[in-house]
């Protein structure tokens, strides 16, 4: 029985060391670039964010004062894209951000070395 329980310790062991070395390939990351606008202005100041669901990553920037942002180092996939900004008294998002703020924003973007660019038109 304990032989039985080092084998299998053995074994898991060697499988997550496997899994732990598998490195994510540089090659493989993208610059992406975009702009947002809110009921056709640039939205600036806006925190952009793309959610993957499948690699869990996830890439960040903020918009400059022509709505224009962008993200280095993200991987090609599928992702949920949130916009938030501040309310003006600083306490908390501004409600007309508040549909786009989280992993549920209606926004979307396949990110692939063909599409490395992204509108997002926020109409209140």
């Amino acid at each position: 029985m304990n032989n039985r329980c080092i084998g299998l310790t053995a074994i898991f062991l060697a499988l997550f060391a496997g899994a732990c070395s598998q490195q994510i390939d540089p090659g493989n990351f993208l610059t992406i670039s975009g702009k947002i606008t809110m009921n056709g202005k640039p939205c600036k100041e806006a925190e952009v964010t793309f959610h993957s669901p499948d690699t869990k990553t996830l890439g960040r920037a903020v918009t400059d004062s022509t709505g224009q942002f962008t993200i280095n180092e993200i991987l090609p996939g599928e992702y949920t894209v949130s916009v938030l900004r501040m309310s003006m008294d600083g306490l908390g998002i501004a409600p007309e951000f508040e549909k786009f703020a989280s992993r549920d924003s209606p926004l979307h973007a396949v990110v692939s070395e063909q599409q490395t660019t992204f509108e997002f038109a926020i109409d209140m």
